[in-house]
């Protein structure tokens, strides 16, 4: 009977899931040794892990954005820059105050580009909108052992659950570099931009630790400049990297995913090599399940009581890790408005999740790559956007699903007699998935004095069908244990459907 004494339930539950929309504007002026902006062609957001600060019955965010502008200058050629803003934003918690004073509470953010509209306000001065949609997660410790009021000798009867626990970790910082070597040709190397991505190929859960291995793969987009109108080219570099990350409370068995972003890149070059220096920010999750003892009945002899249930927000965990998968798609010249004769230079690929919904016992994830084509024609630079659908799924169905979108491999190349274009990417996922079950628990008792069972020194109880020890036990106001040993039975599990199995009568002493 000892399991079924008093328990402290302590369990981890959501306490909050927001989605709140989040704009930045900013007016944005190049350097004076800059070339000035004829004709503006893309500004895309990185956006660097926020910073959090929880108290006050709200969480505050805030972090760092980087945009990568990409220009036509006076001249004609392409040039780029990058500039760094802040973003801060802060969510309310009302809900936080009925969970432990805010102990154990752990708060994740997802923050995601929605939009960018950008325009050229002066020679070198652009003002930029940029709409961000900020999805935030928060789990806390709650307490579930149920209030009581009154005097009396209680009997308490329990069971397990079994119920996630999630570990979110802080963004870590990397910093790498690589040397590489460009195929000699005639005219001075120039870098015109720097595109990073991550490839996490093995995350794995120490003691305290989860160990990340991968690269980062770079793209430069590069052109000769000999006095003529040369064509850039793309030059792809790979640093590898390993990196223990720091989680509390992490253990081998706990599945765990990693997720980050290249920040600040930085390149130089020397005749024909180009060195580069990347920051790269890498953040850790985790996520298992816990079994928790709850008082699911108990009573008082010779009190009446008054039982009151609530509804918890139970979870449990499903798939947590790094996945890819390879996404091919066509598209015709004349959909996407690309002329034959036009030259195609760079390809830089976006992932855009559009579903995450449960579909039979399956988990479908569905989205769009969202190409962006630099491209020349008859001289002249432009862009030309367009997307490809994907579908993938996780097994099992989770209505609840948290992930990063990565495509550090893309390539595209002309099909059917140059008429259409093929697109080839490897898409990596980081995610991490759960699914609600709610279950009422009861959350408070109030005993007052019944009137005194009289009694002869054994009463015969016939169990109706389904009864269990329990049962018997609460009607008569007499202790599971001591119906048991007046019976010769186990009390060991008294709510058990077979605790009474092959039982005609009960001598209730």
């Amino acid at each position: 009977m000892e399991r079924n004494e008093e328990q402290n339930a302590r369990v981890q539950l959501p306490f909050a899931e927001k989605n709140q929309p989040v704009e930045l504007t900013a007016e944005i002026s190049l350097p004076d040794y800059r070339s000035e902006i004829s004709r503006l062609l893309w500004v895309r957001p990185v956006l660097l892990p926020p910073t959090r600060f929880v108290g006050g019955g709200k969480a505050e965010f805030s972090g760092p954005i980087c945009y990568h502008i990409l220009y036509v200058g006076p001249d004609g050629a392409l040039y780029s820059a990058d500039h760094e803003e802040s973003y801060a934003f802060s969510l309310p918690l009302e809900s936080l105050a009925d969970f432990e004073s805010g102990e154990g509470a752990e708060i994740s953010v997802e923050m995601i580009p929605d939009a960018v509209v950008s325009r050229v306000i002066g020679p070198r001065k652009l003002s930029v909108r940029c709409r961000l949609r900020a999805q935030m997660q928060g789990y806390a410790v709650k307490n579930l052992t149920p209030r009581l009021q009154g005097e009396g000798e209680l009997y308490r009867l329990c069971r397990g659950v079994e119920n996630g626990k999630v570990l979110f970790g802080e963004a870590e910082r990397l910093e790498l570099g690589n040397r590489i070597t460009v195929e000699p040709g005639e005219g001075e190397l120039r870098v015109i931009s720097t595109n990073g991505n991550l490839l996490l190929s093995r995350v794995t859960a120490g003691d305290g630790n989860v160990h990340c291995a991968g690269e980062a793969v770079m793209e430069f987009l590069m052109v000769r400049e000999n006095g003529e109108a040369s064509v850039p080219f793309v030059t792809e570099c790979r640093i590898p990297f390993e990196k223990d990350l720091t989680l509390e409370g992490v253990t081998p068995d706990v599945s765990v995913r990693a997720f980050g972003v290249v920040g600040e890149m930085q390149s130089a070059v020397e005749e024909d090599n180009v060195s580069v220096e990347a920051t790269v920010m890498l953040t850790a999750e985790g996520q298992t399940e816990e079994s928790v003892l709850l008082c699911e009945d108990l009573f008082s002899p010779g009190q009446v009581a008054d039982y009151r249930f609530a509804e918890e927000r139970f979870w449990r965990a499903g798939p947590c890790g790094n996945r890819n998968f390879t996404v091919s798609g066509e598209k015709s010249l004349a959909e996407i408005g690309l002329a034959t004769d036009a030259e195609r230079i760079f390809l830089v690929c976006d992932g855009e999740i559009r579903e995450k919904r449960a579909e039979g016992d399956k988990t479908l994830i569905a989205g769009d790559l969202c190409c962006h084509l630099l491209y020349r024609r008859g001289g002249e630079y432009a862009i030309c956007d367009f997307s490809i659908p994907f579908r993938t799924f996780l097994e099992g169905a989770w209505d609840r699903v948290s992930l990063s979108c990565n495509l550090p491999v893309c390539r595209i190349t002309p099909v059917r007699d140059g008429e259409s274009l093929r697109v080839d990417a490897e898409v990596y996922l980081s995610l991490r998935s759960s699914k609600q079950e709610p279950n009422a628990v009861l959350a408070e008792a109030r005993f007052t004095p019944g009137e005194k069972r009289e009694t002869a020194d054994m009463e015969i109880c016939y169990p109706a069908p389904g009864e269990t020890l329990w049962n018997v036990s609460k009607r008569y106001g007499v202790a599971p244990v001591a119906v048991a040993n007046a019976n010769a039975l186990s009390a060991e599990a008294p709510g058990a459907a077979s605790s009474l199995d092959g039982v005609r009568y009960l001598l209730i002493p």
